[in-house]
Order: structure tokens, then sequence, then C-alpha cells
């Protein structure tokens, strides 16, 4: 079963994003993998806040 773990920054997401990337996601893996794996394919969105990221070793600096 592939289990596919995407975070974004919080904000970024709603209802037709969400879907466009469960949907698109799930599809390059049946483009890989066979279209055998469709039903067992689960996406995760997970939204952080951007004070929770870290770039080079560094907290990321907040969106303005």
């Amino acid at each position: 079963m592939p289990l596919i773990n995407i975070e974004v920054f919080e904000g970024r997401l709603d209802n037709e994003t969400e879907t466009k990337l469960i949907e698109g996601v799930t599809n390059v893996f049946v483009d890989v993998f066979g279209e055998h794996v469709r039903d067992a394919t689960w996406v995760l969105l997970k939204e952080t806040h951007p004070s929770r990221w870290g770039i080079a070793g560094k907290p990321n600096k907040p969106l303005t």
C-alpha cells in the first residue's frame, strides 16, 4: 500500500487544491506502478505553520 505524505504551509489548501493533489499524486503512482495500486494508494495532506519549518539549518522566516 503506497502511503504518500504531503506537507504544505498553513492556508495553502482548500477543497479544490486538496482534490487536485490527491487525484494527481494518485495518478502518478498508477502511471508508475500500474492500475492495481489505485485502490490501495493513500494520500495524507498536512498543513504546518511556516515557523515550524527550517531551511539550511535555520528556522524558516514567516511568510508576509
